[in-house]
């Protein structure tokens, strides 16, 4: 073949050949939505909640915050809607600090310092010691795995695609608080949610990242939390997890041992 015809026929494999082989084109994204509803993804968040209610695991968290930084690695035990279990590990596994709340009354152990303390389940009393202004619901609903979405008004929720992604835009009726949550569109899962206040801006961004089986379900091995507002940022990155549909209430119980005195927490 002559050099000209030669080049003539690369240049029309290029042009005309190639890009009709299936193949070599990118992957379109499949939606199981096949069009943007809001009530389809809120419906899909209503059955998810289904899936599964309780979590075992084991992941290291790390805080940052104006005042301090550091990370540790937790046992964690929760069960939705307010129970939790954390116990703070020493290089060694074992265990250096309780926290346990069954919802209503919150116990902490320390056993080096042999110290137990008690009180009630207040935001303010979680707060102090999840190093997240949430409350004890929020925060077990993230730990899970799943964005809490705020009092929304069903009518005013709008959807639209913006790219590789849905955007959800929920609101109250009052209009003091609005959520945008983005999912991606291949896999239909969470990937960030942003929830402003009336007057104050974003109060909160939760991004959802490394989602993989665990059990019939996806599950997300690296959740982060923002509150601009207090500068602190909670990363949590899974290193074990297991799914349960129950588990025994007493996890969520702390006795103090024999003869130490139950300081009132503040």
């Amino acid at each position: 073949m002559k050099p000209f015809l030669f080049k003539l026929s690369i240049l029309y494999c290029f042009l005309f050949v190639l890009p009709q082989c299936t193949h070599l084109k990118r992957p379109t994204p499949q939606s199981v939505y096949q069009v943007c509803s809001s009530q389809k993804i809120l419906q899909e968040f209503k059955e998810e909640e289904n899936t599964f209610t309780c979590l075992k695991g084991i992941a290291k968290i790390r805080v940052e915050s104006p005042e301090e930084k550091f990370s540790v690695k937790e046992i964690i035990i929760a069960k939705r809607p307010q129970c939790l279990r954390l116990e703070t590990l020493n290089p060694l596994g074992q265990p250096l600090f309780f926290i346990v709340t069954d919802g209503k009354e919150l116990s902490l152990f320390s056993p080096s310092e042999n110290k137990f303390y008690r009180g009630v389940a207040s935001r303010k009393n979680v707060s102090l010691f999840f190093h997240v202004n949430l409350g004890l619901e929020e925060t077990v609903s993230i730990i899970l795995g799943k964005v809490p979405l705020i009092d929304y008004d069903a009518e005013r929720a709008e959807c639209q695609m913006e790219g590789d992604f849905y955007v959800l835009k929920l609101s109250t009726r009052d209009k003091k608080f609005k959520q945008i949550i983005k999912l991606s569109l291949s896999a239909q899962k969470v990937v960030e949610s942003k929830t402003y206040k009336q007057g104050e801006g974003l109060v909160r961004t939760t991004k959802f990242r490394r989602y993989e089986k665990a059990g019939e379900t996806f599950f997300p091995r690296e959740i982060t939390v923002v509150l601009p507002r207090d500068e602190t940022r909670v990363k949590i990155n899974y290193k074990e997890i297991e799914l349960l549909s129950e588990i025994d209430p007493d996890q969520f119980r702390l006795i103090p041992p024999q003869e130490i005195e139950v300081l009132p927490l503040e």
